[in-house]
């Protein structure tokens, strides 16, 4: 079976090296993103926190990767989560974000996904840098948080699971919400089985 049927071998010959070249170009420009992403750095030491786990920086929005917060359709725990991050920010130095930082160790299967961005905001792994304590792990291990899944691979269930057995933070407030959070959180996306999920 041919590649082009009807065309000319010179035909087919220009066509799969315009194929070559656009698939290169492609590849080389998501790269370039990638590396732009893995250079950046945002740091403040007093960064607006727009909830649980999205922060301002000067220079870019941050969704601090790996983690979960309540969002608009749990009010009154998105706000205790949002305070909560405030303080803590407050008291430990603001915040140092960037792809390297990511507790990799902390990792029991690889991510699903990595995106470097989504919805205009930087997916970046925060530490305080009074204690250099990961933020994500302490969100959670406050219970403040529920461990994503898909971007953790996982890190974070055992410090989910204790912050639920003890009733921390949003879980002692509204432990169902939190829950259903948490499962929701821990589904694999569909094309992404656990045998199977990616870097």
């Amino acid at each position: 079976m041919k590649l082009f049927p009807g065309a000319t071998p010179f035909q087919r010959w220009t066509m799969g090296i315009s194929f070559l070249i656009v698939a290169g170009y492609a590849i080389t420009q998501n790269r370039e993103s990638l590396v732009q992403a893995s250079k950046t750095r945002l740091t403040s030491v007093q960064p607006r926190i727009i909830d649980g786990d999205t922060v301002d920086f000067p220079n870019g929005r941050v969704r601090i990767v790996g983690i979960d917060a309540p969002d608009d359709d749990l009010p009154q725990l998105k706000a205790i989560s949002s305070e909560a991050l405030r303080a803590l920010a407050t008291r430990d130095g603001g915040m140092d974000c960037s792809v390297s930082m990511f507790d990799y160790a902390l990792r029991r299967e690889n991510q699903c996904r990595t995106d470097p961005e989504s919805y205009g905001r930087l997916n970046l792994a925060c530490r305080f840098p009074a204690n250099n304590a990961s933020v994500g792990a302490t969100m959670v291990a406050q219970g403040y948080a529920v461990d994503y899944r898909v971007f953790s691979g996982g890190a974070y269930v055992d410090l989910m699971r204790q912050a639920a057995a003890r009733r921390a933070g949003l879980w002692a407030v509204d432990y169902e919400g939190m829950r259903q959070l948490a499962v929701r959180r821990a589904e694999v996306p569909q094309g992404c089985s656990v045998g199977t999920i990616k870097k």
